[in-house]
């Protein structure tokens, strides 16, 4: 049995079942760390914005810090919560559109948006319109953002503070209708992978944290001593492991492996005072994350730190690692500069990639209890297949 396309994600898989195994087959190949080679590194961030539509902002940001971890830079302050800010606005525009538009339609039993209540696609296309507008007035646009080595193009000039409280106080309203995001059953326990800062939810942290059945914490430039990238052949997405073992990233991840320290998701998030397996909680974490993206994004507006928004970059000979959270979970840029500035050498472990391993064995743990509803599973996870493929 073959499964072509599978719908409602983004890029192009297909899902095969075969010899008492279902694969999930994703049919794109890119080739961007091997064409950024001999680029200078002040395009960097802007060319590996490209790899993808959804979640530009968590590439340009990563590839920006890649470069700064090589230089030996180090951004002020300001920068800092700019940046995080993008990140937040970034998580709430992908989280909005892949549970209103994208899940929710299986928990309403529509084949689309369209059969869900009015109010909840107006709130889902208002949670993308502000989050895109944050985003323009700090990287110039939603779509290929303008993030910059040492800084940001633009300060941010307007308090969306307003617009955002009026967001979170619709989400509350409406929170009823999401109960049935906390059903789920455990296809299959994995570790698990996230950024943070001191135990706190953080998408530009300072760390990275891991669980294998045992929490443990490690530097971004160690990373290669923790994950192991391999290759299957029916994919063109690789396929890493976290101390050899099947590793998740994302939502559901950085609930399990961090708190989250603002008032109303704080609340929302108890669930996760223990680890979870749920792969279907995974569209109830992202409803948590979208209430404590917001509440943070409040927070920092309405404390940022001085400094300048750009410095003077010199380049060097050097190797970095830069390492944020995208929506769909830790996102790695590693680079290797010549004393010109030119990359050498790029390597990129996206949140897809990452999640693959899980994904392919939760189809096969369906299949074998004899449900053959895979798509609900792979959407679950929100796949971004052009960063799978970069």
């Amino acid at each position: 049995m073959i499964i072509e396309p599978v719908t409602r994600i983004e890029g192009n898989a297909a899902i095969e079942v075969k010899d008492n195994r279902v694969y999930f087959k994703v049919l794109e190949f890119r080739g961007f760390e091997k064409f950024l080679e001999g680029r200078s590194f002040e395009y960097l961030p802007v060319l590996t914005a490209r790899i993808c539509g959804i979640c530009p902002v968590a590439h340009a940001v990563a590839s920006a810090r890649a470069v700064e971890s090589a230089f030996g830079l180090d951004v002020s302050e300001r920068v800092e919560d700019l940046r995080r800010i993008l990140l937040l606005a970034q998580t709430i525009q992908s989280h909005a559109l892949h549970l209103f538009f994208l899940a929710l339609p299986d928990y309403f039993k529509s084949d689309s948006f369209l059969g869900l209540p009015k109010d909840l696609i107006h709130l889902g296309v208002e949670l993308r319109r502000i989050a895109n507008e944050i985003v323009s007035r700090i990287a110039v646009r939603p779509i290929h953002p303008e993030v910059i080595v040492g800084g940001v193009a633009r300060d941010l000039d307007k308090d969306y503070s307003k617009e955002l409280r009026s967001l979170l106080n619709k989400l509350n309203e409406n929170i009823d209708k999401f109960e049935m995001l906390k059903e789920g059953e455990v296809l299959n326990e994995t570790a698990y992978l996230s950024l943070n800062s001191k135990g706190i939810i953080d998408f530009y942290g300072e760390s990275l944290i891991g669980y294998d059945g045992e929490f443990f914490e490690f530097k971004f430039d160690e990373y290669p001593k923790y994950l192991e990238e391999r290759v299957e052949e029916f994919s063109f997405a690789k396929f890493p492991y976290l101390k050899g073992k099947a590793c998740r990233v994302g939502p559901l991840a950085r609930l399990n492996l961090t708190k989250v320290d603002t008032d109303v998701a704080k609340g929302l998030a108890e669930i996760f005072n223990d680890v979870k397996h749920e792969t279907l909680l995974y569209n109830y974490a992202r409803l948590v994350e979208i209430i404590y993206s917001i509440e943070k994004a409040i927070e920092i507006m309405e404390n940022v730190r001085s400094g300048n928004i750009r410095q003077e970059v010199k380049p060097k000979a050097g190797e970095g690692v830069g390492v944020v959270e995208a929506p769909r979970g830790t996102l790695i840029h590693h680079y290797k500069f010549d004393d010109r500035g030119l990359l050498v050498k790029a390597n990129l472990i996206v949140p897809t990639t990452i999640n693959n391993t899980a994904i392919n064995h939760d189809l096969t743990a369906m299949y074998k209890k004899g449900n053959n509803n895979f798509e609900l599973v792979v959407r679950a996870y929100d796949p971004c297949l052009s960063c799978s493929t970069h």
